[in-house]
């Protein structure tokens, strides 16, 4: 992991972004999301520690830019999880410990699986055999190696059992912390044989959605879930730093 800065109010020195916000609307929204790649890569990288200060103008000024898409970046980070943003003390860093990870996968637990649950009495047999061909498919990434293909895959296939449920609310509720999830299995990987693991769970999942078993579909996501949980706090645990809990490290695998 690449050193954090010398005081927690000092933002990563960056190369400037050329700013056409103000010339360009379309311009201005690619640069917005430069800036919360950006902010967010080096928060996830540790670049910025837990609890580092952002401050707008200053951020502003290091990446050559106007300061509303440094503060709609922020705000995007917020609804993440990533950032915290206070009326009186500004932007800072939440601190990414075990505990703040242990709560992310504890809400996907009780709120996802409820819809897998919901999702076992209304799903088609359609979505059935849109499942089966996209675990197919997970399955021959997992054999040849193809990590990204295995991340697009694994949200594919939870994307669709949610669809199925049809609350959309829930499933915005859920996707706010869907991407920092995937970028912390990311930077973690995975212990050896949990992507087969993976497939396994998949694979009962289906199946107890094509009986219409709401009350297995529900027990195999928890498990699902919690074994995903356990093997991300300990991946993060064995590539941390001294003195680091559970901080991500730049380590590239599948997501989620």
């Amino acid at each position: 992991m690449a050193p954090g800065p010398r005081s927690k109010d000092a933002p990563v020195p960056s190369a400037p972004l050329p700013d056409a916000a103000e010339a360009d609307p379309a311009l201005g929204r690619t640069i917005y999301q430069r800036v919360h790649e950006r902010l967010r890569n080096d928060i996830l990288a540790g670049r910025i520690p837990p609890g580092g200060r952002l401050k707008i103008a200053e951020l502003a000024r290091l990446y050559g830019l106007s300061q509303m898409p440094v503060r709609e970046a922020l705000q995007q980070l917020q609804g993440e999880g990533l950032v915290i943003l206070s009326p009186n003390r500004g932007a800072r860093v939440r601190a990414m410990d075990a505990a703040f990870i242990r709560s992310l996968f504890d809400i996907r637990e009780a709120l996802e699986g409820f819809l897998t649950r919901q999702a076992a009495t209304r799903v088609t047999p359609a979505v059935i055999e849109q499942l089966r061909g996209i675990q197919r498919r997970y399955d021959a990434a997992v054999e040849s190696g193809e990590l990204r293909a295995c991340s697009a895959l694994n949200r594919a296939f939870h994307e669709a059992i949610l669809r199925a449920a049809g609350n959309a609310e829930a499933i915005r509720l859920l996707n706010q912390h869907t991407a920092l999830i995937i970028a912390l299995r990311g930077r973690a990987g995975y212990a050896p044989g949990r992507l087969a693991a993976i497939r396994q769970e998949h694979w009962a999942l289906v199946e107890a959605l094509a009986r219409g078993d709401g009350a297995a579909a529900q027990r195999i996501h928890a498990a699902h879930v919690r074994r995903a949980a356990a093997d991300m706090l300990a991946m993060l645990r064995a590539t941390a730093p001294a003195g680091c809990d559970a901080t991500p490290t730049a380590r590239r695998a599948a997501g989620g």
